[in-house]
C-alpha cells in the first residue's frame, strides 16, 4: 500500500515535473527556430541572453523567498499573512524587475559595448533582441511567484497550464515574427524575444484569472508592510549569495578548466551536462514536492511527520534516478544522437556517462535537505557552507582537472554533493533533537 506521504508527493510533484519537462523541450525548440534562421542570429542571442538568465535567477531568488515565508504561514493557517506576504512580493518584483527594464533600455548599448566589444550591424541586432528581452526578467519574476504561492495552496497543476500556455504562444509568436508568417512582419531575430514577451503574457494570464477571482480586497497597514519587508530583507542575501556561488561563480569556475582541456573536451562536457539535467529533472521536482509539505508540517509543529515527508521523498527519488540511470546507460547511443552526430564525442561521453549519473544520485540529499535548512530559518548557515564549499571545490576541481582531465572534475564535484548532504543531514538531525 502508498504510503500517505509518498501520495502526496506525488501529487504535487507530477505536475512540477511535467513542467520542467515542457519548459526544457520548449526551450530547445525556441533555439531552433533562432538557429535555422541565421547562425549569427544564434550567436548574438547567446550572447544578449546570458546577463538576462542571469539577472532572471538573481532576482527570481525573491520567489524562493517568498516561498519559505509562505510554507510557514500556511503551516500555521494564517491565510490573511499569506495574502498580504504575496501581495507586497508583486510589488516588489514589479519596483525591481521595472527597475531593470529601464536601466537595460539606458545602459544596454554602453554594457554590450563596453564588456562584449560588439559594434555595427551586429550590435544593432543584438540590441533588437536584448531590449524586449530584458523585460522578461520583470515577467519570470512574477511567474516565478505565482507559481510559488500556488504551490503553498496545493495546487501545481495550474504551473504546467501556465508553461503549456505560455510555451506554445511563444513557439508560435517566435516562428510568426522571425520568418513573418501568417502576415505578421519579419523582424529577424528580434521576434525571437517579442514571441517570449507575448508567451510570458499568456503564462500570466492564466495564474491571474483564478488569483482574481477569489482575491479579497484588504488594506495591509505601514506596520504589516515594514514586518513582511523585514522577513525578505532577511532571507535574500544569503539566498542571492548561494544562489550566485553555486550556480553562477562555481560553474564560471567549471567552465573554464575545461575550456582550457580543449574544444573537444568542452564538447563532451556539454553533452553529459544536457543529458545530466535532464536526468536530473525528478530530484528537483520531488524535493519541492517534499519541502512544501515538510516546512508546513514544521510550521504546524508536526516536526516527526515533516522529517517523514523528506525522507520518504529522497528514498522515492533515488529509485526513480536509479531506474533513469539504467535507461541511459543502456541507450546512452540513442540519446547522445538525439543531441548530436560528432561520433569521436559520443563515444567520449559514453566512456564518463557513468561519472553523470553518480553526480546526479550524489545530489538527492543534498536537495532535499538544502531547501528545507533554508526555509526552517538556516539560510545563513547555508551560505556559510556554501562560501567553504565553493572556496575549497574551486581549488580542488583545477587540480584535479589538470591531472586527470574531466573524470577529476566530476570527482571532486561528487565530493562535494557527498561530503555536504552528510553535514546537512547532521543539521537537521541535531535541529530534531533541540525540538
Amino acid at each position: 500500500m502508498k504510503k500517505p506521504e509518498l501520495k502526496n508527493i506525488n501529487k504535487m510533484a507530477y505536475p512540477i515535473l511535467l513542467n520542467y519537462l515542457l519548459t526544457s523541450v520548449f526551450e530547445i525548440l525556441d533555439k531552433a527556430v533562432v538557429g535555422h534562421y541565421s547562425v549569427q542570429g544564434f550567436a548574438v542571442v547567446g550572447i544578449a541572453e546570458t546577463p538576462v538568465y542571469e539577472i532572471t535567477g538573481a532576482l527570481g531568488i525573491l520567489s524562493a523567498a517568498f516561498y519559505m515565508i509562505a510554507a510557514e504561514l500556511q503551516g500555521k493557517k494564517d491565510q490573511e499573512a499569506f495574502e498580504d506576504t504575496f501581495d507586497m512580493s508583486r510589488k516588489i518584483s514589479l519596483v525591481v524587475g521595472g527597475l531593470f527594464f529601464l536601466l537595460s533600455l539606458v545602459g544596454g548599448r554602453f554594457f554590450f559595448q563596453r564588456v562584449y566589444k560588439v559594434e555595427g550591424e551586429t550590435l544593432k541586432e543584438l540590441l533588437s533582441y536584448f531590449y524586449p528581452a530584458a523585460f522578461t526578467v520583470l515577467q519570470n519574476m512574477l511567474l516565478f511567484l505565482y507559481s510559488a504561492y500556488y504551490r503553498n495552496r496545493l495546487n501545481t497543476r495550474i504551473s504546467f497550464y501556465s508553461t503549456a500556455a505560455a510555451a506554445i504562444v511563444n513557439l508560435f509568436f517566435d516562428a510568426s515574427l522571425v520568418y513573418g508568417l501568417f502576415g505578421f512582419p519579419r523582424l529577424g531575430t528580434a521576434g525571437a524575444a517579442w514571441g517570449s514577451v507575448i508567451g510570458l503574457f499568456a503564462g500570466l494570464l492564466v495564474y491571474q484569472v483564478p488569483y482574481g477571482k477569489h482575491k479579497k480586497r484588504r488594506t495591509v497597514s505601514r506596520s504589516e508592510k515594514k514586518k513582511i519587508l523585514k522577513k525578505f530583507a532577511a532571507l535574500y542575501p544569503s539566498l542571492a549569495g548561494q544562489e550566485f556561488l553555486e550556480n553562477t561563480l562555481f560553474s564560471l569556475i567549471v567552465s573554464g578548466v575545461i575550456a582550457r582541456m580543449g574544444t573537444r573536451q568542452m564538447a563532451v562536457y556539454s553533452l553529459l551536462a544536457t543529458v545530466g539535467n535532464t536526468v536530473e529533472l525528478p530530484i528537483y521536482a520531488y524535493a519541492t514536492a517534499a519541502q512544501t509539505y515538510a516546512l508546513q508540517k514544521k510550521a504546524a509543529g508536526e516536526v516527526e511527520q515533516a522529517q517523514r515527508y523528506l525522507t520518504v521523498g529522497r528514498n522515492f527519488t533515488s529509485g526513480v534516478l536509479i531506474g533513469l540511470g539504467l535507461l541511459c546507460f543502456a541507450f546512452r547511443t540513442q540519446v547522445f544522437g538525439l543531441i548530436l552526430s560528432g561520433r569521436s564525442v559520443m563515444d567520449c561521453a559514453g566512456q564518463l556517462l557513468v561519472w553523470i549519473l553518480i553526480l546526479a544520485f550524489s545530489k538527492v540529499t543534498y536537495q532535499f535537505s538544502l531547501g528545507y535548512l533554508q526555509g526552517t530559518g538556516k539560510e545563513k548557515y547555508i551560505l556559510a557552507c556554501a562560501i567553504v564549499s565553493t572556496v575549497l571545490t574551486s581549488v580542488a576541481v583545477t587540480i584535479s582537472g589538470e591531472l586527470f582531465s574531466l573524470p577529476g572534475v566530476y570527482l571532486v564535484m561528487i565530493g562535494k554533493y557527498f561530503i555536504f548532504s552528510l553535514i546537512f543531514m547532521r543539521k537537521i538531525r541535531s535541529l530534531s533533537d533541540h525540538l
